[in-house]
């Protein structure tokens, strides 16, 4: 890669984030940091890495090829597999130490057995089905299915969670609902004299407006990234953005009045305008919705994308913007002088959730890393 177009990582600001979770959540609650998808594409490793040097109690995945890219990386902090695992992974979630979701008595047993070979123990957390639908298992079917995990050589319980589907959304009556119901769980184990180690069903919406929901363990997903998963959490955690999009200008032209610029002509120029291209496209990442509606900044200022986004190309608006010229920088994402484009901001703006923004751009984009003292 030419390194034309980029993404600045800020590791400071993700310490600065789980501080600042810490601090909201109490130092007697644990921390179980998400960093599937590749970190929500800000790289698994080296935000793993932060993480595990500012003290996270937990890494969570979605699968074990997550997992043991960071064993890979010297990351040797507990590490949960959240999602359901099929039988032949088994024996990598054993190889590398991870931790296993189960709601099925088979794939118990078959971790038990894989376990047992090797004569060692294996981590497994119980998902509870409150309402999202997918996996997990009925509230009323919980207490017997642990019991009968607890029959089962080899295993170790050490988690039981949920899953909120809609802390994020401005009614929030399902979610609270949902945790009620997840309390019930727990009281019938407690009642049964069944203690398990971690409990935990908080993910970044519920840190911040559910606090009754925080158990013994959260996890922080998108917050620790320094964005906000809706207009409808509380801002009451100071946060700092970690991912920055950067380009710079290859063209500049002048086109007049009555051209159009773009596949399908969607946009016609209605006077003398100085058009810039930047090296950036649905290709990598950059989101089409954004043709004719997104801006970019540019020597502090926002310029306007014209025409449709392009494969590995746009186009902007830079006619009433000074000392413009091939070369200079392009923020698609974050800040520059008093101006900032956000991540939350730009997915409103094409109807979608944070997380598509990072997830997609964060994977196409080749990524620098700094602290204090830039270091790529």
């Amino acid at each position: 890669m030419s390194g034309i177009t980029w993404i600045e990582i800020d590791l400071d600001a993700i310490e600065h984030n789980l501080k600042a979770v810490k601090k909201k959540v109490g130092n007697d609650t644990k921390i179980l940091a998400i960093v599937k998808a590749d970190a929500y594409g800000h790289g698994a490793a080296r935000i793993s890495q932060t993480l595990m040097d500012n003290g996270v109690d937990m890494l969570g995945v979605a699968f074990p090829e997550e997992g043991i890219e960071l064993r890979e990386s010297n990351i040797n902090v507990p590490i949960l597999v959240l999602n359901p695992v099929l039988s032949e992974q088994t024996e990598d979630v054993l190889k590398y130490s991870m931790g296993a979701t189960v709601c099925n008595l088979d794939i118990a047993r078959e971790l038990a057995k894989t376990a047992k070979r090797h004569s060692r123990n294996i981590r497994i957390h119980v998902e509870v089905d409150t309402g999202m639908g997918g996996a997990g298992l009925p509230p009323d079917k919980t207490l017997s299915f642990i019991k009968a995990l607890q029959l089962i050589e080899n295993l170790e319980i050490e988690g039981v969670f949920t899953h909120f589907n809609s802390s994020e959304e401005k009614d929030k009556s399902f979610a609270h609902e949902q945790n009620n119901i997840f309390k019930k769980v727990i009281k019938q184990l407690e009642d049964e004299k069944i203690r398990i180690p971690l409990i935990h069903a908080a993910n970044s919406a519920a840190i911040l407006d559910m606090s009754d929901s925080y158990f013994n363990m959260v996890r922080p997903g998108l917050i620790l990234y320094g964005i906000f998963p809706s207009n409808y959490v509380s801002r009451i955690i100071d946060l700092k953005p970690v991912m920055s999009v950067k380009t710079r200008i290859i063209n500049l032209k002048h086109l007049d009045s009555g051209s159009t610029i773009g596949y399908g002509r969607t946009f016609e120029i209605l006077k003398q305008t100085t058009v810039a291209t930047i090296p950036v496209g649905y290709k990598d990442g950059f989101n089409r919705c954004f043709s004719n509606l997104g801006n970019v900044l540019i020597n502090g200022k926002r310029a306007s994308i014209i025409g449709r986004v392009c494969m590995d190309r746009c186009f902007i608006d830079v006619t009433n913007l000074h000392d413009v010229e091939i070369g200079s920088e392009v923020i698609l994402f974050g800040n520059q002088g008093n101006e900032t484009i956000s991540i939350e901001s730009a997915a409103e703006l094409i109807g979608t959730i944070p997380y598509e923004i990072v997830c997609n751009i964060g994977t196409k984009i080749p990524r620098k890393m700094y602290t204090t003292v830039k270091n790529s």
